[in-house]
């Protein structure tokens, strides 16, 4: 058996050995943190990547793994990746669903590029009067940087948009931000409002520009922090 532990360890072999761009692991072990068998897409920069022979490295500096479980490498340069993902390939589509990134080069100020980006847009669409999706933009910014700096501080990332449990996770790794309560069950019933079935985007209704100035002066502050 395998488990994602080991895949972490594989990882980070890779990592040393080859400097990608992008390792993600999917499969059983990414769904389920245990499997018979250990699935990575390693993305290199094209210069690194020679076809046949940069596979075939790949499986030779992983040899004292194999003795352990079943290794299922595939390796492309990205280039490549980012044209089958453009093109809907259904395998790196899948990927990118299931999957779980392991690593990937400057992983953390893309996640405070992101967070950046979603907080201008959520600028935008409030001086527009798009107060709904201005407050789901601002959620996306604060989400996207208290993502960021636990994974700067060795979190694995999880699927989870809940601001109160970010929040949480954050104090076990000595992160602290001042945040008021009610701004916390705020910012975390727009997400929970986000969808047209749903009353409106907040508990009390469809929000209005009062509420959108609200998230985007709460992601403002909290991306200051």
């Amino acid at each position: 058996m395998v488990t994602f532990f080991d895949a972490k360890e594989v990882a980070a072999d890779i990592v040393h050995k080859f400097h990608p761009l992008l390792v993600t692991l999917f499969g059983s072990v990414s769904r389920d943190n245990v499997g018979n068998d250990l699935d990575l897409l390693v993305v290199v920069d094209d210069a690194d990547y020679h076809g046949m022979e940069t596979d075939a490295r790949l499986q030779r500096s992983l040899g004292k793994y194999y003795r352990k479980f079943d290794i299922e490498p595939f390796i492309m340069p990205v280039t490549r990746y980012v044209q089958q993902i453009r093109a809907g390939a259904p395998f790196l589509n899948a990927v990118l669903k299931e999957g779980r990134v392991l690593y990937m080069n400057n992983y953390v100020n893309e996640w405070l590029r992101q967070a950046e980006e979603e907080l201008c847009a959520a600028r935008y669409l409030a001086e527009g009067d798009f107060h709904r999706t201005a407050c789901y933009h601002a959620e996306q910014a604060i989400e996207k940087f208290l993502k960021a700096q636990l994974i700067d501080k060795g979190w694995d990332l999880e699927k989870s948009h809940s601001i109160r449990r970010l929040l949480s996770i954050s104090e076990e790794y000595g992160l602290t931000y001042d945040v008021a309560d009610d701004d916390v069950v705020f910012i975390d019933s727009i997400y929970r409002g986000r969808y047209p079935a749903e009353a409106g985007l907040l508990p009390q209704g469809e929000p209005e520009g009062r509420d959108a100035e609200r998230a985007v002066n709460l992601a403002t502050s909290l991306l200051k922090q």
